[in-house]
């Protein structure tokens, strides 16, 4: 017989959907559901620190002629299939099609980021995940909202299932955290006090708007912390994102690639706050793993922002520079606000948690094989 559920772990070790994936297998396997749903892993690489390894070989690209030719064996071992991002099977057979859609960044923002070719190829990938899946797992209302606009998807067979953050996201002790930060300190010549971005650094996240703000901010002695900026770059940019592509550290902004996941921690504890610049999120992880390390937030009120966050951060709108700046300064200068905001952001963050996605993920699997929507 073949297993009940089958999961494509092949990006498990990518940022955004990889983190989702290592977040929902592990909150499966806290609440003893993984063992329960009879779930089989396929996939390419065993995940970080070896936890999780794929039960069947599924080596083939993502987005490949090569993925669409080996679909059909994968999906002769199972009854549910959930595909975590839309690269989803082109004929699915009598297995039932799970679909986890994070966001329609890439459609949204098309004439930025996509050539005319690559256009009609993500429309078509989106509208074939929107027509075949069987159910439709969103991780925020405003992709629901997306969804239901842009690719006429059918409301009744999608469900919100927010993410969580995972524990390794927490407040550190004053002992912990001074050595630890003196550590990275000499390693990436950073200063005491910062502002902390946290992400890729693509076109639609806003980084941009935000160097000049910064750099406006310390030019006219507002501020006196630079801004930290943790995340790569992309391979290119499209024309007018020049500062993007030429960033490199100086007085005003410091640029760190990449770092590891428990030097994070220690960034997230230290910083002032986390400045959150985003025209568009389908979710907003960063924003839970700040709050969850006691660290204020300032944000947008773009797409699934508020969702996320609710009153537990700084939220502005991004027409007009003067709030966010106001927001910063008032962030460097006002130490109880600060406070404020680390309590509510503690609090605001209990709401998400990875065993909670896994227990409505699982409820989806079983409302499909029971023939619902």
């Amino acid at each position: 017989m073949p297993h009940r559920i089958a999961l494509d772990i092949r990006m498990i070790n990518n940022t955004g959907i990889g983190t989702y994936l290592r977040g929902l297998l592990g909150g499966l396997q806290n609440t003893g559901l993984r063992k329960d749903l009879d779930l089989l892993l396929c996939g390419r690489k065993v995940s970080p620190a070896g936890i999780f390894v794929p039960d069947v070989p599924f080596m083939a690209p993502i987005y490949s002629i090569q993925e669409q030719l080996a679909y059909p064996a994968m999906l002769r071992n199972c009854r549910l299939w959930h595909a975590p991002h839309y690269n989803i099977p082109f004929f699915k057979g009598p297995a039932k099609l799970v679909v986890t859609i994070h966001d329609i960044i890439h459609w949204v923002f098309r004439k930025q980021l996509l050539s005319p070719l690559q256009t009609v190829y993500a429309g078509s990938m989106l509208k074939r995940a929107v027509t075949l899946a069987d159910h439709i797992i969103a991780v925020s209302e405003h992709t629901k909202k997306d969804l239901v606009e842009q690719f006429k998807a059918d409301a009744k067979k999608i469900t919100v299932v927010y993410e969580g953050v995972g524990g390794a996201c927490r407040e550190m002790a004053p002992a912990e955290l001074k050595p630890a930060f003196e550590t990275l300190r000499a390693k990436y010549n950073v200063p005491e006090n910062y502002f902390l971005y946290v992400g890729l650094l693509k076109p639609h996240k806003n980084v941009q708007w935000l160097l000049r703000l910064f750099r406006t901010l310390r030019a006219g002695g507002r501020i006196r912390s630079p801004l930290v900026v943790i995340g790569r770059k992309d391979k290119k940019y499209p024309e007018g994102y020049e500062e993007l592509e030429d960033l490199t550290s100086d007085a005003d902004v410091i640029h760190l690639p990449r770092i590891e996941h428990e030097e994070l921690i220690a960034f997230y504890n230290q910083a002032l706050a986390l400045i959150h610049p985003s025209l568009y999120e389908g979710f907003g992880l960063t924003l839970l793993e700040a709050m969850a390390c006691g660290t204020p937030v300032i944000a947008t009120n773009a797409s699934s922002i508020p969702e996320v966050v609710g009153d537990a951060a700084v939220r502005v709108d991004t027409d007009d520079e003067s709030p966010m700046m106001d927001a910063v300064v008032r962030m460097e200068n006002d130490a109880e606000l600060r406070e404020s905001y680390r309590v509510q952001g503690l609090e605001r963050v209990k709401r998400f948690s990875w065993d909670e996605t896994a227990r409505k993920t699982a409820a989806v699997y079983e409302k499909v094989l029971a023939g619902g929507l």
